[in-house]
């Protein structure tokens, strides 16, 4: 441990026994599920990855996720975290490959990362009210916005080649709304409140609720030879590409977390982005989108990967205003290492008008909450319809 290092929060003990009672009455699906929540031992929060440019709101968050975080685990302290991650020049450790993240963990006396990328978030005119703990930071509606925020995180443990798990939420203040108005969140500290805990419950879940997609899609998409893709395979996911008109990047790293999430919380094995980047890096020219022989090859060769697992965005457009109708479409492609064939490939495309029941009912107005739900039910629909894959989905 780095000298002068400390750790603070306070750990949650969970039940063994308890845990061993449903593997046994639930079999080996649930077990492998069960192996998901935080690890053992203490814990390190990496500073927040910030893609909106907001660098008090950024603050916010990352106060925010500590809180959370250490209502459940010990964490290292955020000063020492810095000083160590400056000292190994390391900015985003999300790129990093396995062999560095135990160097940086060992650093610290930590087993296992928390990362957190703030998406998107509604901008506007921001103030603070005093008072204790977080400061009260409410958004001025002006031309009638809502608060809107989108959040993705991964938890990494020490020594893995493989994402221990992966979450996406994104939310807006009208996602509650019932009529005239009410239920609809105006403070911004309220919302992102909500986001961050639910990530965070999520992450330290044995093992993660896991729900049908609230969208339906028919298709069962093209799969060569019923060769879908399905759990437990090893993934190696490659960074989505957009063509759409609007704020493209973006728009493709949205997508892409919500792959990552989408694949851990179906029970694939997720390889690290970080080991994916510098197999690529050392076998190729990575781009978006793709991949060379070379490089999925050499993510069969030296990942494991089965599967490479990329896509395309082709439109994404947030709603605006008091009436936002969030427009998002895309595909998603899976190619086989053992021969490079496209073994499944599907698209959808969805507005948030499209899952609106009676009275607006489940309408949806984030487009980062869109495209994590198209997400989930493009693949939920490559998967059998019977079998292991299907354990635990509920109603």
């Amino acid at each position: 441990m780095r000298p002068g290092a400390r750790t603070r929060g306070r750990g949650k003990v969970m039940s063994r026994s308890l845990g061993g009672l449903l593997l046994l009455l639930l079999g080996t699906e649930i077990a492998a599920a069960a192996e998901a929540g935080l690890p053992h031992g203490p814990g390190v929060l990496l500073p927040l990855q910030d893609r909106v440019g907001e660098p008090r709101l950024a603050q916010f968050v990352e106060t925010a996720l500590k809180a959370e975080l250490e209502a459940q685990a010990s964490l290292a302290d955020t000063e020492d975290v810095r000083a160590v991650l400056r000292d190994l020049r390391i900015r985003d450790a999300s790129d990093e490959p396995p062999e560095r993240l135990t160097v940086l963990a060992d650093s610290l006396g930590a087993e296992w990362f928390f990362l957190a990328t703030l998406h998107e978030a509604r901008e506007g005119r921001v103030s603070q009210r005093e008072g204790g703990g977080l400061a009260r930071t409410l958004l001025d509606e002006g031309a009638g916005d809502t608060p809107q925020i989108a959040l993705s995180a991964r938890v990494i443990q020490k020594g893995s080649e493989e994402l221990r798990w992966a979450g996406f939420r994104a939310a807006t203040g009208r996602d509650g709304e019932r009529a005239f108005g009410l239920g609809e969140i105006e403070n911004l500290e309220e919302l992102l409140r909500q986001v961050v805990q639910g990530l965070v419950t999520e992450a330290a879940s044995p093992r993660p609720a896991r729900v049908r997609p609230r969208l339906r899609h028919r298709q069962r998409g093209y799969a060569r030879a019923a060769n879908a893709p399905s759990p437990p395979a090893r993934v190696a996911v490659i960074p989505m590409d957009s063509v759409a008109e609007l704020q493209p990047s973006a728009s493709a790293e949205v997508a892409t977390a919500a792959l990552f999430a989408t694949l851990a919380g179906f029970g694939f094995k997720v390889l690290l982005p970080g080991l994916v980047r510098t197999i690529r890096q050392e076998n190729g020219q990575p781009h978006p989108g793709g991949a060379s022989r070379s490089e999925w090859e050499a993510l069969a060769r030296e990942g494991g990967a089965d599967w490479v697992a990329t896509g395309t965005v082709e439109t994404y457009r947030r709603g605006v205003g008091r009436d936002p109708a969030p427009w998002v479409a895309f595909s998603v492609r899976f190619l086989n290492t053992g021969d490079g064939s496209i073994d499944w490939l599907d698209g959808l495309e969805r507005t948030g008008r499209e899952t609106a029941a009676a009275f607006d009912r489940g309408r949806i107005y984030s487009s980062g909450d869109l495209t994590y739900e198209m997400m989930r039910s493009l693949l939920d629909g490559m998967q059998p319809a019977s079998g292991s894959a299907r354990a635990g989905l509920e109603d």
